[in-house]
C-alpha cells in the first residue's frame, strides 16, 4: 500500500511538472503580444472620378507611421486600378501613393513622408532623332547653363492625411481634387477597415502647333526643345523643383504645312522668373541645319488650365535648298540660328 501511494504522489508531481513546463510558453507569448502592436486587414480602395481615363498597370501606396520609434515606411504594391487588402499594424499614418509602372521616373528621399521626390535622368535633346548616339545641340541664349533631362511619364496620385487604424475602424483625410474646395470638416471614423485614395494627374501635358509652315517638303527630320521648366515633383505636397532644367521632344510634320507634338512635364515652377524658350532643331535635304527659337513664356504663365498647356506659334518660312548653283549655300557643318517673334 505504502508502495503504491508513493507512486501516486511520483505521478501527480510529474502531471504538475509538466503542467507547468507547457503553461509557461504561453504566458510569456502573451507578454510579447502586449508589448507589440496587433495588426488589422485593411483594404485600399482607389476611386478614379479625377481621372476617369487613367490606365496604371500598377499603384503603389506608402504609410508613413507618425508618433513611436518606428518611423520606416511602409509600401504595398497592388496590380492594376482598384486596390487590394493590407495587414498593417494599428497607428497613425500619412500616406501618399502613385502609380509604380512607370520607366522614365526616379525616385529619391523615400524614407520621409515629405522629402518623397521624383525625378528623370539626363538625356539629351537629339535623343529623338540620334538615340544614344545624340550630339550637343546649340542652345537658345541664357539657357546654356540648364541641364537637359527627359521627360516623365504619364503620373497619378494622390496623398492622405490623419490616417489612424484602430480596432473599430479607420479615419483619415483624404478627398477627391474637384472637392477640396466644399470640405466642410473631417470625415468621422467608419465602422469599417477601409480607406479611399482618389489620384489625379501629377504632371502636365504641353501639346503645341506651328501653323503656316513654308517649305516643310525640304525638310528630313526635327526636334525640339523647351527650357526652364521643374526637373522634379515632391509627392506629398506636390510641390515642383526649382532648378531649371531643359526638356526635349519629339516634332512631327504634315508635310504641307503644320508642325505638331507634345510632351509630359512636371511643369512650371511659379517662383521660376526664367523665360521659356522653345527651340525647334530642323535638317534640310541640302545637308543645312537651322534652330529657330520662340519665347512662349506668356502662354505658359498664362495658361488657363496648368495642367494641360497648348502653345501655338507661326511656323517660320524655311528655306529652299540650293538650286541650279542660285543663293547662298550655308555650311554644313554649323548650325543658323533664327529667333522668331510670336505673332498670335
Amino acid at each position: 500500500m505504502k508502495t503504491r501511494a508513493i507512486r501516486a504522489k511520483l505521478a501527480s508531481g510529474m502531471l504538475a511538472a509538466i503542467c507547468s513546463i507547457v503553461l509557461l510558453p504561453s504566458c510569456e507569448h502573451k507578454e510579447l503580444c502586449y508589448h507589440h502592436p496587433h495588426t488589422k486587414i485593411v483594404k485600399v480602395a482607389f476611386d478614379w472620378r479625377d481621372a476617369p481615363n487613367a490606365s496604371p498597370e500598377g499603384m503603389c501606396v506608402y504609410f508613413y507611421p507618425q508618433g513611436g520609434n518606428d518611423t520606416k515606411p511602409r509600401r504595398y504594391d497592388f496590380f492594376g486600378k482598384t486596390g487590394g487588402e493590407i495587414d498593417i499594424p494599428v497607428g497613425k499614418y500619412r500616406v501618399l501613393c502613385y502609380n509604380n509602372d512607370t520607366e522614365a521616373l526616379f525616385v529619391r528621399g523615400a524614407d520621409s513622408f515629405y522629402t518623397h521626390e521624383g525625378f528623370t535622368r539626363e538625356g539629351n535633346i537629339f535623343e529623338s532623332v540620334y538615340g544614344s548616339r545624340a550630339t550637343e545641340a546649340p542652345r537658345a541664349e541664357n539657357t546654356q547653363d540648364e541641364r537637359v533631362v527627359i521627360c516623365p511619364d504619364m503620373m497619378w496620385g494622390c496623398t492622405a492625411l490623419d490616417v489612424e487604424i484602430t480596432d473599430e475602424g479607420v479615419s483619415y483625410l483624404c478627398f477627391p481634387e474637384s472637392e477640396k474646395n466644399n470640405w466642410l470638416g473631417l470625415p468621422p471614423i467608419t465602422d469599417e477597415q477601409i480607406i479611399t485614395l482618389y489620384p489625379h494627374e501629377l504632371v502636365c501635358t504641353y501639346t503645341y502647333e506651328m501653323r503656316n509652315a513654308k517649305n516643310l517638303k525640304y525638310v528630313t527630320k526635327m526636334c525640339g526643345s523647351l527650357s526652364s521648366m521643374a526637373p522634379s515633383i515632391f509627392f506629398a505636397t506636390e510641390a515642383l523643383g526649382e532648378e531649371c532644367v531643359t526638356l526635349p521632344f519629339e516634332a512631327t510634320s504634315d508635310g504641307v504645312s503644320k508642325i505638331t507634338g507634345g510632351f509630359l512635364t512636371f511643369g512650371h515652377n511659379e517662383k521660376n522668373t526664367r523665360h521659356h524658350k522653345m527651340v525647334l532643331y530642323v535638317w534640310f535635304s541640302d545637308g543645312s541645319k537651322y534652330y529657330y527659337t520662340f519665347d512662349v513664356t506668356d502662354q505658359i504663365h498664362n495658361a488657363p488650365d496648368k495642367r494641360h498647356v497648348h502653345i501655338i506659334v507661326e511656323a517660320p518660312e524655311f528655306p529652299q535648298p540650293i538650286a541650279n548653283g542660285n543663293g547662298l549655300k550655308p555650311s554644313v557643318d554649323d548650325w543658323i540660328e533664327v529667333e522668331e517673334e510670336i505673332m498670335m
